[in-house]
């Protein structure tokens, strides 16, 4: 017997409502976001790629940097659409992006347990996103925008059907095109259409031929060599290398104890689960994403963001559980470190100020003119509008310099292969209006990579520059006419 127009009505209205509540809180947590702009240098570093991609450069060659390019292109689009660098309307996106990953996860634990449970799905993923530091929780960087495609690849996966699984194989290889480490979750993506797709092989071939077409699809629209190089292999010293005065053991317990302690209502959810055989996928996506955690064993905390929709979607259906009043002691423990976060954002931190360098790049060169900014110090071309000189946006690949690691001439064996060649003839074949030396203000660790670290940098210098002033502690070349 088919239901009544009255009872469809209340069904949609059932689905509708809650589910403009979940984009209205999006937006309600992450308004910091809509107001203030940079909270990440990731982002300087992706603005300044979009910003040369908008001009019609090509990334990998007019501008370098060691991620993948979704997140530029999307910035591009944003400063062709508003006609601005303004890096709000990226926020914007983010936030919209995270209550679509938040619906999406709803809507599968809907399907397999109930209604409730899917509705606390949503509310944990946006609360879990949000219950970082600022600069991790605020921004919209490469974790942030990868969350949607990955949330989407990890319920397509679960439908079991041919069609899902090469709906999966394209969202997973869009979130690897967006961060790197996605690629880590092809396995529990095989386990995933295998399990729930009738124990069919040719399920786990079809998502891992989708994944690996979409990935390479890139090479349409940028070098694929250097996509592959930047993106994969170049990377291998900063994924692996691991320095015996890292600290790496006190960096690792106190990341995990962080993101216990902000996310202490999700993990005790998880724990209340227990093992179910149809969540072994589950598992499996988490793990993945525990180590893209450890990848680099550098623990940003913007890295849990992977982690976050295995984990989601294990701790909704223990809910179902709890008494009424057991699940407000659950709201109370989501709430607090949540709003904690929320209120913190509201006033990031910034340790370096470029406005003194950005209005003497204004006032001694063009906008067709380029900048080179010797250090890791993206904020001066996004906010000048200038073009990278020697096309990397960060000097770190050139010396191997990397968070968590001692600073000084023992990290060049971990610079990133061909990476100095590249720089060198960069600047030969277009030399930069300018040359910014951030070393010798030492500006983020850069006061133990001065260019005479690098004899063919110190030479290209010292042929074709002259030391002008020092604004900030920071030497600025002009070049010689």
């Amino acid at each position: 017997m088919s239901s009544s127009p009255q009872s469809r009505a209340l069904k949609g209205q059932a689905v509708w409502v809650p589910s403009i509540l979940v984009v209205a809180g999006s937006l309600v947590l992450r308004l910091p976001g809509l107001v203030h702009q940079l909270f990440d240098p990731d982002e300087a570093a992706i603005a300044t790629m979009g910003m040369v991609v908008s001009r019609g450069g090509v990334l990998y060659r007019d501008v370098i940097d060691r991620k993948p390019p979704l997140a530029p292109f999307l910035y591009a689009a944003s400063f062709i659409i508003t006609g601005s660098r303004d890096l709000r309307p990226l926020h914007l996106f983010a936030a919209l992006e995270i209550a679509a990953a938040a619906l999406l996860l709803a809507w599968e634990v809907r399907r397999r347990v109930s209604v409730r449970a899917g509705w606390w799905a949503a509310g944990l993923v946006l609360a879990a996103a949000i219950a970082f530091r600022p600069t991790d929780s605020q921004a919209a960087n490469f974790s942030h925008l990868a969350l949607l495609p990955g949330c989407a690849a990890i319920v397509l996966a679960r439908r079991g059907t041919r069609r899902s699984a090469v709906g999966a194989g394209v969202c997973l290889g869009l979130a690897v095109l967006t961060r790197q480490t996605w690629i880590i979750g092809l396995a529990p993506a095989v386990v995933a259409v295998w399990l729930h797709g009738g124990r069919r092989a040719s399920r786990g071939v079809i998502v891992t031929a989708t994944t690996l077409a979409t990935v390479a699809s890139i090479g349409l629209v940028v070098p694929l060599s250097g996509f592959v190089h930047w993106t994969f292999t170049g990377n291998g010293s900063l994924l692996f290398d691991v320095s015996p005065t890292a600290k790496l053991t006190d960096r690792a317990l106190l990341a995990i104890a962080g993101f216990v302690l902000a996310h202490a209502a999700v993990c005790w959810l998880v724990i209340r689960r227990g093992w179910h055989r149809d969540d072994l996928d589950l598992w499996l996506w988490l793990a993945a994403g525990l180590i893209a955690v450890a990848a680099g064993l550098r623990f940003f905390e913007h890295y849990w963001m992977q982690a976050l929709p295995p984990l989601c979607l294990l701790a909704a259906p223990t809910i179902e559980r709890f008494t009424r009043n057991g699940r407000r002691v659950m709201v109370a423990f989501v709430a607090v470190p949540t709003v904690f976060a929320w209120w913190a954002a509201w006033s990031p931190a910034h340790r370096a100020n470029p406005a003194p360098l950005v209005a003497e790049v204004r006032e001694d060169t063009r906008p067709n003119q380029t900048v080179a900014v010797w250090g890791s110090f993206p904020e001066i071309y996004w906010r000048s509008g200038r073009d990278p000189g020697g096309a990397l946006v960060l000097s770190d690949f050139i010396v191997g310099k990397a968070y968590g690691r001692r600073n000084g001439a023992g990290t060049l064996r971990d610079a990133t292969p061909g990476a100095l060649d590249q720089y060198l003839e960069a600047l030969r074949a277009h030399p930069p209006e300018l040359f910014l030396d951030t070393s010798t203000g030492d500006i983020r660790g850069y006061g133990r990579y001065p260019p005479s670290l690098l004899p063919g940098l110190e030479s290209f210098l010292d042929a074709h520059y002259k030391p002008t002033e020092s604004v900030d502690g920071v030497a600025i070349y002009r070049l010689k006419t």
